[in-house]
């Protein structure tokens, strides 16, 4: 669940302003059985004798391990989440440079562009497993498009692994294959909830929501938190997740007389809300947003002095937070493997994946199957990635595929979202 005076993310800001809205029968896998003195049973297969090191295993060689994701890079207002793909790819190339790769196998991501359209996120995911053949797919990007691919790769025993969203489907119950990564939403949207209770106790509070389970997941959260206080929903404005302008459904919250807004949105669409309140309607109205919208493109659309207070929560550190020996790494694995895209909380995101996902591939130990990368991640407990917060762990099990299951609050402070509080934790696993 972050980049602002590159030349780069003004282009993006631009091009998002004017971008317009776009309106996998997979061959069997084969595989090839001999004996060997360390045989293990294959879960791939029941007919399966061989053992783990001589089985044929799609994206994996002696030498190499192939990895699949989904992005929208253009098309789209999300478009703004493309640097995700930057980052992990930083990670992984530091990975195969320092350390040789993961058990003398080095790292290789594909991307595939969706536009952030289901039918686009089809096709290229499609082409990932049956063409390139990826051992997995990682943080696949989405609600409405990753959840036009989830069961295809289900079926196809795909590795559909750390996914970037928080809806509840995708861990709840645990599938063997899927894993999630970000809190899901409506856990983060009891902890907004909870502080608007606190804070705005008997104030009128509306909602501006995306129109799918993000914003629907979302808003049940923020019920939750609100359970108990005098905070009224008075007013509920929905957008298309193609969507970028939203400036009619600010104004008619703020002529619902609303006191405070929650926002379930992606970041392009939430600074729309706030650019549109501060300098078209002069409305200095409480925002709080989810956890998705606290970056750096975030702030750069609204405005610096339009964005200043806004509350959100977070579960990792920020680019600027360059006394962080994690985030020093990830600035200089990205000028190095990435040159000419700037390092940002976008990109940190990303690498903060990479690095959970070679965690799970070292686990996975040298004889490497699908079966053995699930059986790595959910062995994982008490892990802290480098970029992570102290108190904030990554614990996974059989029965928990949920990696972040707690945030703290920030706040907008002079262009840079700082950290306040205690961590929340709502963790399963021990």
């Amino acid at each position: 669940m972050r980049f602002l005076r590159d030349a780069r993310w003004l282009l993006i800001a631009t091009t998002l302003l004017a971008a317009a809205m776009l309106a996998v029968a997979c061959e069997e896998e084969e595989e090839e059985a001999a004996e060997t003195p360390e045989a293990t049973t294959a879960a791939a297969s029941p007919e399966a004798t061989t053992s783990a090191a001589a089985e044929e295993v799609p994206g994996v060689t002696d030498t190499e391990i192939l990895l699949g994701t989904h992005l929208p890079l253009s098309g789209s207002p999300a478009a703004a989440y493309a640097p995700i793909g930057d980052g992990m790819r930083s990670y992984f190339e530091y990975i195969n440079d320092v350390e040789g790769g993961v058990h003398g196998r080095k790292i290789k991501l594909l991307i595939g562009d969706d536009h952030y359209n289901p039918p686009d996120t089809m096709e290229v995911v499609r082409k990932l497993v049956e063409q390139d053949e990826v051992f997995a797919i990682i943080s696949g990007l989405g609600e409405e498009t990753h959840k036009a691919v989830w069961k295809y790769l289900e079926e196809k025993g795909v590795p559909d692994m750390f996914i970037s969203s928080g809806l509840k489907q995708w861990a709840e119950p645990p599938v063997r294959t899927r894993f999630g990564f970000l809190p899901e939403y409506h856990l983060e949207g009891r902890m907004l909830g909870l502080y608007i209770a606190e804070n705005y106790d008997g104030k009128k509070l509306g909602l501006l929501l995306q129109n799918d389970d993000f914003g629907k997941e979302g808003e049940e959260g923020l019920r939750m938190g609100l359970e108990g206080s005098d905070v009224e929903i008075t007013a509920i404005e929905k957008y298309e997740a193609m969507q970028f302008d939203v400036t009619a459904q600010t104004q008619r919250l703020k002529n619902a007389g609303v006191d405070v807004i929650a926002v379930y949105a992606i970041p392009p669409s939430a600074a729309s809300l706030v650019k549109t309140a501060r300098e078209t309607l002069n409305w200095d109205v409480p925002i709080i947003v989810s956890s998705v919208v606290q970056s750096d493109i975030f702030i750069q659309i609204a405005g610096v002095e339009n964005a200043e207070g806004i509350i959100s929560v977070v579960f990792g550190h920020q680019i600027y937070e360059t006394d962080i020996p994690g985030v020093q790494l990830h600035i200089a694995n990205m000028e190095k493997y990435i040159p000419g895209v700037p390092a940002s909380n976008f990109s940190l995101y990303g690498s903060s994946i990479a690095e959970l996902m070679v965690e799970a591939l070292k686990r996975a130990g040298p004889d490497l199957t699908r079966d053995s990368l699930i059986e790595g991640a959910e062995s994982i407990r008490g892990w802290m990635s480098s970029l992570g917060f102290e108190g904030i762990p990554i614990s996974l099990s059989p029965e928990d595929h949920r990696p972040v299951e707690a945030e703290i609050y920030n706040r907008v402070e002079n262009g840079e979202w700082i950290p306040f509080g205690e961590p929340i934790s709502f963790e399963t696993t021990q």
